[in-house]
């Protein structure tokens, strides 16, 4: 059964979905990863950011875009990516590692839901291909966290499938499909969300959306945020 507004439910417990990507994150990170690094990057770079930051990347996974972060931040700031898979986090160690930056990217184990970072120290924070992760409390959850942690003036990047898109996409509309018929494919968690109202109701403003097609045929959404100034924090 989908939720009022047409979003699927989550169908597995997030403890399930954690352990399948520590189980697959080898394979994730020169595969699937590697398709959604461009549009990623891309998302990031309308982040506007300066030697001294501090960068959060919730759910870095193994970590591709940390490199370009800690050049963008240095020489003096810092990116600090949380995974709760420890295999992804030993792939995005080894990567920034052989970037040359390890001496700018500290990694944790840590719950998007609880994140391992202060109160307001963050100058910016991205959730890339990870919202659509959580069902509708665990997702206020996450925004919540990530609103936590900014600064006033701080920024937030998401990458998501975004269930406005559904109907005009074919992709979008077949992912649904096998999230719901195929066996064993909900473990990944991934399904569109209604990314812009999630966004407003945990008091962010989004400045920019913009539409991304990865491979030609998978469209996700991009957006730029800031905490709402008139927003009381969730």
């Amino acid at each position: 059964m989908r939720d009022a507004d047409g979003t699927l439910p989550v169908r597995v417990p997030n403890r399930q979905v954690r352990e399948t990507y520590d189980r697959i994150a080898r394979l994730y990170a020169c595969t699937v990863a590697r398709l959604e690094a461009p549009s990623q990057r891309r998302a990031l770079a309308g982040l506007a950011l300066s030697p001294g930051d501090t960068v959060v990347d919730v759910g870095c996974g193994p970590g591709r875009l940390l490199p370009e972060l800690a050049d963008r931040v240095a020489p003096t700031g810092t990116v600090l990516g949380v995974d709760a898979a420890p295999s992804m986090l030993a792939q995005a160690r080894a990567r920034a590692r052989t970037a040359g930056v390890s001496d700018r990217v500290a990694l944790a184990l840590g719950d998007a839901r609880r994140l391992p970072v202060p109160t307001g120290t963050a100058d910016a924070a991205s959730l890339l291909d990870v919202l659509d992760l959580f069902d509708r409390e665990d997702l206020r959850a996450v925004l919540a966290e990530c609103r936590r942690i900014l600064a006033p003036d701080g920024q937030l990047c998401v990458v998501t499938m975004d269930r406005a898109r559904v109907p005009e996409s074919r992709f979008l509309r077949l992912y649904e499909w096998l999230y719901q018929h195929v066996p064993g494919f909900a473990a990944v968690g991934c399904r569109p969300i209604p990314a812009t109202e999630a966004l407003q109701a945990a008091g962010f403003s989004v400045r920019s959306a913009e539409s991304f097609r990865r491979g030609g045929v998978w469209p996700v959404a991009c957006f730029r945020c800031t905490p709402a100034a008139d927003a009381e924090p969730v």
